[in-house]
């Protein structure tokens, strides 16, 4: 009888090592929402499909904010020694996160998939914005540029060619000025909108000639000619009364679509939340050149934290792959409007009938060939430099300081926090 007790306590204890074993690993991912749209739902489907299909890993998308939110959400999480295991950041946020040592390299994880043969499907300019002066931390996902949005309808009713946007600064100021609508003193159709944002600011001064930092995140020109320049012109839009002076892009995508902004300059981001909602005619194209056509990318890159353990290090990696495989990316790019990241994923069938029957899907992918460097400012400290340009930016278009002050006064901040760098 002993026999069979002691047989029966050995199948039991290798039952119960088995059901241990078995258990899932359980992933935190913090993502943001940067656009208009059900971006949000569109993530917890992704992760429903992946959970599915890998019943050894759980992924709990967590919505943590914008993207400045994230990174700090993901920031103030790690030093108290909680991180979550992936996240979505910005290209600026992979530099300070870097250099706040709570991601880690994927240099090996690539390596172990094959290396450059493994990176090769990405489109390059994607994955410039996942490298740290010369090391590979994110894999490219939620991809953008800024892309040119306008009424065909209100260029009809302003006599302009609906299917000839502005090609030039010249021309956006030009059709800008027959396109804005005033009623008793007050304007009640912008003819443009171009939201607060460093990003754009970058846009503006990369057509200008400039850029925004050296290759090696250790320097910044922003009180160039070029970026001064860019700058004034920019205010300039606001002193002449087509722009108001402060509009973020949530902001410009619902005045777009409610008619009181003809033009609007946007991430592709909001292809999606314009097509389901716009009640009338209208366009995309390539943003107006001046000296030079350019143009930033954006979005968000995927990162695996510091401080989890290797298996859940393993598992983030098996995430990031497949939410980056040629179905997926097609899959986001056809909900929300981001660029979809790697080439194959325009050979997938459902991808190909969306781009036949929404041409407009391709504009920002045909745009790549435009792209100088990755997203500015790429420097360490990149969060703060971005925060010094949003500024200089907010400050000169409000007309409260002029653009070679505010630029000035960015530049002498952002040498301040790259000393240490240097």
């Amino acid at each position: 009888m002993r026999k069979y007790f002691v047989i029966a306590l050995f199948v039991l204890a290798v039952f119960a090592t088995s059901l241990i074993a078995a258990d899932p690993i359980i992933l935190r991912f913090y993502f943001p929402v940067g656009v208009a749209g059900p971006l949000a739902r569109y993530m917890g489907e992704l992760a429903d499909k992946f959970n599915s299909t890998h019943p050894d890993i759980i992924v709990e998308p967590i919505y943590s904010g914008g993207y400045p939110e994230t990174l700090q959400r993901a920031l103030t999480a790690s030093k108290a020694g909680n991180p979550p295991d992936v996240a979505l950041l910005t290209a600026a946020d992979i530099w300070t996160a870097a250099d706040e040592k709570i991601i880690i390299s994927l240099e090996s994880f690539v390596e172990s998939e094959g290396g450059e043969a493994f990176l090769e499907p990405y489109f390059q300019a994607f994955l410039e914005d996942c490298d740290v002066a010369g090391e590979l931390y994110a894999i490219p996902f939620q991809k953008s540029t800024p892309i040119f949005y306008y009424n065909k309808d209100m260029f009809r009713e302003a006599g302009l060619d609906p299917d000839r946007p502005p090609s030039t600064w010249t021309e956006l100021k030009e059709y800008a000025t027959k396109l804005v609508k005033k009623e008793g003193g007050n304007t009640v159709r912008w003819g443009v909108e171009i939201p607060i944002d460093q990003w754009l600011l970058s846009a503006f001064i990369m057509q200008n000639g400039g850029l925004v930092n050296n290759q090696a995140g250790t320097e910044t020109y922003l009180n160039s000619p070029e970026a001064i320049g860019a700058l004034e012109f920019m205010r300039s839009l606001v002193a002449e009364g087509l722009m108001p002076a402060r509009r973020l892009f949530g902001d410009s995508s619902a005045d777009f679509v409610a008619g009181t902004t003809a033009m609007m300059y946007n991430s592709t981001g909001s292809l999606t939340f314009v097509r389901d909602s716009a009640t009338f005619d209208w366009g995309v194209a390539y943003l107006p050149e001046n000296v030079r056509r350019a143009v930033p990318t954006g979005g968000g890159q995927l990162v695996i934290m510091a401080g989890i353990p290797v298996e859940r290090q393993k598992a983030a990696w098996e995430f990031i792959k497949w939410m980056t495989l040629p179905e997926q990316a097609a899959t986001w790019s056809m909900k929300t409007g981001y660029v979809a990241v790697r080439k194959d994923a325009f050979d997938v069938p459902e991808m190909k009938a969306y781009v036949e029957g929404f041409p407009f899907a391709i504009v920002a992918r045909e745009q790549l060939q435009f792209v100088l460097v990755g997203e500015p400012p790429a420097t360490h400290a990149a969060r703060q430099i971005a925060r010094f340009m949003t500024d200089a930016l907010e400050g000169a278009i409000a007309g409260m300081i002029s653009a070679k002050d505010a630029l000035n006064m960015a530049q002498a901040e952002a040498e301040r926090v790259l000393r240490p760098y240097k």
